[in-house]
């Protein structure tokens, strides 16, 4: 497992409408495997590796949750409003980096407990009510950001024995995940497109693109999924879990999966001696959705990565659970021939 590539894409900024360098990572990694790509006027990258047998299309989005400047006032304080999910308790008091002419570390601006109401402040304010200081002088911060800048959580991934922890692994981890899989270098027993898309966490806008331009036999999304297995969780609402392999998602807030192609991979996890995990939800949603009901249709499934504190400046996953699902992805890509409709 290469580390190192999942830092820097990890590390490496790149908000709903901002992925390019995103991009660039991306298309140096795919040059490895193909020379037939092509970039899309929202900036989707699609990579085609020919085959015999059905169309595939496995999909990672390159964009993270962030944020964009909306407002500079008279005293340099910016704000800002969120791009994707975000929990206003996981924004409060975090450091930021201001991406305008130059990069510019801030901070959301907190009260002290010293001086809040009762001395404990147990509202959180919205986001959009909360400000960003970078510690320069009123003049210096107009000089440098502008209405529409982004802004990124101000952290690096970290690596320990068994896992993870970092921003941006939904959907790094994803865009990893396909690059690791393809270095297995597995027979392609498909015609098989892989592409990376943008502004999934604005509404899976890039991801609808692909199924009429492609037109798809089959469609599979690669993810971060929310893993709750945490304490005061109850199982029943845990859902995925860490260190149980990948998720295989048969329904979501958005989704209805198509069964026969889930349980498909379902069977080729146990015949393979990979670990899945099946879940049924009424919660998220993942480019799958886009792409199943978009141009003719697609078959659509969707495999994630069990990932703790998503949407977070510090979101885990397991190492087990990586290599189980590139490992998955890697047999998919063998096997979908075998796949009959």
């Amino acid at each position: 497992m290469d580390s190192k590539l999942l830092k820097k894409l990890c590390d490496t900024h790149g908000m709903p409408g901002g992925e390019e360098l995103i991009r660039e990572i991306i298309l140096k990694e795919y040059n490895k495997f193909t020379k037939d790509i092509t970039i899309d006027a929202m900036g989707n990258v699609i990579a085609h590796i020919g085959g015999k047998g059905p169309k595939l299309v496995i999909d990672a989005h390159m964009d993270e949750v962030g944020f964009m400047v909306h407002h500079i006032d008279k005293n340099g304080f910016i704000r800002v409003t969120p791009m994707g999910g975000m929990d206003p308790r996981v924004f409060y008091a975090q450091r930021l980096v201001v991406w305008g002419k130059k990069p510019l570390i801030g901070t959301v601006a907190s009260i002290p407990p010293h001086i809040s109401k009762s001395g404990n402040n147990k509202e959180v304010p919205e986001i959009e009510d909360c400000v960003i200081d970078v510690g320069l002088s009123p003049a210096k911060v107009n000089k440098l950001v502008n209405i529409g800048d982004f802004v990124s959580f101000d952290s690096e991934l970290v690596e320990t024995e068994d896992s993870f922890i970092s921003k941006a692994l939904d959907d790094r981890m994803g865009l990893f995940v396909i690059i690791e899989a393809l270095r297995k270098k597995p027979k392609i027993n498909c015609d098989l497109y892989v592409t990376s898309t943008v502004q999934e966490e604005a509404g899976l806008r890039g991801a609808r693109l692909i199924t009429p331009v492609i037109e798809p036999d089959f469609v599979v999304a690669i993810e971060g999924t929310v893993a709750m297995d945490i304490p005061s969780v109850p199982d029943h609402k845990s859902l995925a879990n860490t260190n149980k392999g990948p998720e295989i998602r048969l329904s979501d807030r958005y989704l209805v999966a198509d069964r026969k192609f889930s349980r498909f991979i379902i069977d080729i996890g146990k015949k393979n001696k990979i670990p899945t995990q099946v879940t049924v939800k009424l919660a998220g949603g993942t480019n799958a959705t886009a792409m199943q009901v978009t141009g003719k249709g697609s078959r659509a499934a969707v495999i994630s990565v069990p990932t703790r504190y998503l949407h977070s400046p510090s979101s885990i996953a397991y190492k087990n659970d990586i290599n189980s699902t590139i490992n998955l992805i890697y047999k998919l890509i063998e096997n979908i021939n075998r796949l009959k409709y």
